[in-house]
C-alpha cells in the first residue's frame, strides 16, 4: 500500500517537473488547454440564441418544438434570469429541481412577485435581485418546484455539502470543495431521477433539459439519461468537475462527451466556460 503511494507521489512529481520545463507552471492550464482543444475540434457552428444575465446566461438552439414545452432545469441558485427570458418567450413550463433554501426562497419570492415588471438591470454576480426579472408574462402554472437533488437514482438520502464560501448558495452531492463532513451546514437531501419526474409530471419527450448541479450531471445524471434511453433535444450542461478536480475529470468528461456524440448529439460551438450545449440531430 505505502509503495503504491510512493508511486503515485513520484509519477505527479515528474508529470510537474516535465510540465514546468515545457513553460507550464500550473498543470491544470494544459488540461484545461488541451480539453478545449479537443472542444473546438469535435464541435459544430450553428446559431444559437443567448437568454440569461451575463452571470446566469446560456446557450441553446431556437425551436418550434419549445413552444409550451416543459423542461427540467436543474441547479437553481439565485440567478434564475435564463429561465425567466425563456418562460416569458416559449410559455411552456420549468420544473425547478433544487433542495438548496436560498435557491427555494428565490423562487418563492419570484412566485409572489409574478406580474411585476422589470424595474432594473441585472447585476454582476450570482445573485439578481427580483426586480431585475420581467416578471409580467409568466404566471404560477408555469413553474414547478421540486424539492429534490437531481441523481442516477430516487428516494436515496444523502448528504448536501455546502460551498467553502458562505455567500455562495451552490451546494454539492459530490462535495466538489471537499468541505469536512463535521461542517455543521450539511444537510440531507431526498434525490429523484429524470425519468421519474418525466413520469410524475406526464412528459414524454423532453425538448431541453439545464443541469448545473455541481459535478452530478457528469457523474450521475448524464450516464443515468443513457442508460435509461432519455435524450432530450438538447442538453444544457455545466462540467463542475473539471474546476476542482484534476487529469481523471477532463478525461472523464471527454469519455461521456464521445458517449453523447455516439448517440446522435452534436456538441455545438458556444461559450465552453459557461457551459456546454448538446443538440440532439433528428
Amino acid at each position: 500500500m505505502k509503495i503504491n503511494l510512493i508511486k503515485r507521489i513520484k509519477q505527479k512529481t515528474l508529470i510537474r517537473d516535465v510540465l514546468s520545463k515545457l513553460g507550464f507552471s500550473d498543470y491544470r492550464i494544459l488540461y484545461k488547454n488541451l480539453f478545449f482543444k479537443y472542444l473546438d475540434y469535435i464541435s459544430v457552428s450553428k446559431n444559437t440564441v443567448r437568454m440569461g444575465s451575463e452571470y446566469g446566461f446560456w446557450m441553446f438552439i431556437d425551436s418550434h418544438k419549445l413552444n409550451k414545452a416543459t423542461y427540467i432545469s436543474a441547479g437553481v441558485g439565485e440567478d434564475i434570469s435564463f429561465d425567466v427570458e425563456f418562460l416569458s418567450k416559449y410559455k411552456g413550463k420549468a420544473i425547478f429541481v433544487d433542495p438548496t433554501p436560498k435557491a427555494l426562497e428565490h423562487l418563492r419570492k419570484v412566485i409572489d412577485n409574478l406580474g411585476s415588471s422589470k424595474k432594473q438591470d441585472y447585476i454582476a454576480g450570482g445573485f439578481q435581485p427580483i426586480d431585475a426579472y420581467e416578471l409580467s408574462e409568466i404566471n404560477v402554472d408555469q413553474i414547478i418546484i421540486e424539492n429534490y437533488a437531481l441523481f442516477d437514482s430516487s428516494d436515496k438520502v444523502l448528504d448536501f455539502y455546502p460551498p467553502k464560501e458562505s455567500e455562495h448558495v451552490s451546494h454539492s452531492i459530490s462535495n466538489l470543495q471537499k468541505i469536512s463532513k463535521k461542517n455543521p451546514e450539511i444537510f440531507k437531501v431526498k434525490t429523484t431521477t429524470v425519468k421519474d419526474l418525466m413520469n410524475k409530471h406526464n412528459i414524454e419527450k423532453l425538448s431541453l433539459i439545464k443541469l448545473d448541479i455541481e459535478g452530478a450531471a457528469e457523474d450521475h445524471v448524464i450516464p443515468n439519461l443513457i442508460k435509461d434511453k432519455i435524450f432530450p433535444d438538447q442538453i444544457l450542461v455545466e462540467f463542475d468537475n473539471l474546476y476542482f478536480k484534476g487529469l481523471i475529470s477532463y478525461l472523464k468528461a471527454a469519455l461521456l462527451i464521445r458517449k453523447l456524440l455516439l448517440k446522435n448529439y452534436n456538441l455545438l460551438k458556444t461559450d465552453y466556460l459557461h457551459g456546454l450545449l448538446f443538440v440532439k440531430n433528428s
